[in-house]
Formats: C-alpha cells, sequence, structure tokens
C-alpha cells in the first residue's frame, strides 16, 4: 500500500483510494455507483468456502452496490479452480465478458497494466503456472451460485520469508 501512496503522490492522481479493512466493508468506504474497476489479483481460492471466495455471488451483490452499471471486475489468478468457478458463475448469472484467456501471457493482452507483475505472480510463473484473466461486467439482482464440480488446484504458495527449498523438504 506504501509504494502505491506513494506513486499516487508523486503522479499527482486524484482518482485512486487505498483502504485496508475486511471486504465486508467496502461499502461504507464508497458511494452508490462510485467506482469504474474492481481488481481482484492472485486471492486465494477458497477451494473448500465458498462464501469466501471473492468472485462468489455473496461478494458480487456487495459489488454491484458501489459499481457504476457499466462497471467491470477485473479477475488475474493462477488458479484453474478459481478461473473455471468464476467462468460457471458468469455463465450461469448472464455476465457479459469483455476479455477471457486461460494464458495471458501467450495471448498478446499483456499491455502495460496487466504486465505489472505481483510476488506471487512471478512465483506462479517462475513454477511453470499460466496467468488467467477475465474481464467482466457482473449486473442483475437474482444472482446464482453455480452448481459445478471443479477439481482442486494441487500446489501451494510460498511465503515471502521462506525460500522454495525450505518449503519442499518440509513437504517430503
Amino acid at each position: 500500500m506504501w509504494s502505491g501512496a506513494k506513486e499516487v503522490h508523486l503522479n499527482e492522481l486524484s482518482n485512486c483510494g487505498f483502504v485496508r479493512t475486511n471486504i465486508e466493508l467496502l461499502s461504507h468506504f464508497f458511494a452508490e455507483d462510485e467506482v469504474s474497476e474492481i481488481w481482484i489479483t492472485f486471492p486465494d481460492p477458497q477451494m473448500k468456502r465458498t462464501n469466501k471466495r471473492l468472485t462468489a455471488v455473496r461478494f458480487l451483490k456487495q459489488y454491484s452496490e458501489i459499481l457504476l452499471p457499466e462497471g467491470v471486475i477485473h479477475l488475474k489468478t493462477d488458479s484453474d479452480f478459481l478461473y473455471q468457478y468464476t467462468l460457471a458463475t458468469i455463465e450461469v448469472n448472464h455476465f457479459p465478458v469483455q476479455v477471457n484467456t486461460c494464458d495471458l501471457y501467450t495471448s498478446g493482452l499483456a499491455d502495460e497494466i496487466l504486465s505489472i507483475r505481483t510476488y506471487y505472480e512471478q512465483q506462479w510463473l517462475d513454477r511453470g503456472k499460466t496467468i488467467k484473466y477475465l474481464r467482466y461486467i457482473p449486473h442483475g439482482v437474482n444472482l446464482k451460485e453455480p452448481e459445478v464440480e471443479i477439481e482442486f488446484d494441487d500446489y501451494r504458495s510460498f511465503g515471502r520469508n521462506s525460500t522454495n527449498r525450505d518449503h519442499l523438504e518440509t513437504r517430503k
């Protein structure tokens, strides 16, 4: 957050905000129709707990309170599970999809913004994972959770203060 706030200050940007809070409190910080884009980058896929997935109907309803009618959600993830779950949610709720790729860096879509890599994104790329990207417009009032079976991802991230070797040794 500090790095981002510093960039905002140095570049005198006025359309940025940084909030560290529980996602459930989002509507306390933004007014109705105030937000044009929500970026969800490399969240925990929450494979066992639907109500914790950041692209679940529970959260889409909260996002709709602050998103403009044409507002978009960007999802950037390494998780096949979360990508497939989000696609199923999009399909069952008939959301318009603007961009969908299961391999961002071979698709030719990685522009100046999409090429920005988080710590975890670089970790996934180094491990041979592909990066999936979706941009869609969530809308509607009677949203439904998809009823699909999706295979769980079979890997875990390494913490910032650990080496890959340490984790490989402890997993044996």
